[in-house]
């Protein structure tokens, strides 16, 4: 029996066809393949298959999330490391197709080095993911996610990589990179009528 890597084995095909439409006279049996390993006969599920599924980004995490963040200060940034299956055929085969997400790629939207990680990242006070603006501005982070893929085929067993990766982006709302300070005052600024002191100010 042929080692087929736990695949099981398909036999050697066979047909024979009638001599003509109108009789049942069939003709004689001829051989069509030598059977063989799955992987010698079946299709391949290539990566530019792979880029046609319709993947959905990660959803992208930014901490503190309320318009602005402070500069000199970290901003957070995560994501979720979550599979996606799909359902799918290629040439006349089922096919079942996992995709993984392997790398994530920050662009902070300020000129800085992307930050290059697989770690999704973490929330506050465990964080992992983060970046510091040292000015202050408008940006917009934005979130690549690699994809590395495997594939399964109706009457296989064995899982088998996909050779290539696809991408998905997605992009945070804009916000501002701010300075705020904080000073004493004789009251609090939501005071009414808000202490002379507050003036300008947005918190006690």
């Amino acid at each position: 029996m042929n080692d087929c890597g736990g695949d099981v084995p398909l036999q050697p095909m066979w047909a024979h066809q009638r001599a003509s439409l109108d009789t049942d006279v069939w003709g004689p049996w001829y051989q069509v393949d030598a059977g063989g390993c799955p992987a010698d006969v079946l299709p391949v599920f290539t990566a530019e298959d792979f880029r046609r599924l319709p993947l959905a980004p990660p959803t992208l995490h930014v901490q503190p999330d309320r318009g602005w963040v402070l500069v000199n200060k970290e901003t957070i940034v995560t994501t979720e490391r979550t599979e996606q299956t799909f359902r799918t055929e290629l040439l006349g085969h089922g096919i079942d197709v996992v995709a993984t997400p392997d790398t994530f790629t920050y662009d902070f939207g300020d000129g800085s080095q992307d930050l290059v990680t697989q770690s999704p990242g973490h929330s506050y006070p465990d964080h992992d993911t983060f970046h510091v603006y040292d000015e202050l501005g408008a940006v917009q982070i934005a979130l690549t996610t690699t994809w590395k893929g495997r594939y399964r085929i109706d009457g296989t067993t064995q899982w088998r990589d996909v050779v290539g990766t696809a991408e998905t982006s997605a992009t945070s709302a804009p916000f501002t990179v701010e300075e705020r300070r904080s000073h004493l005052v004789s009251g609090l600024c939501t005071d009414i009528p808000t202490p002379e002191d507050c003036d300008g100010q947005d918190g006690g």
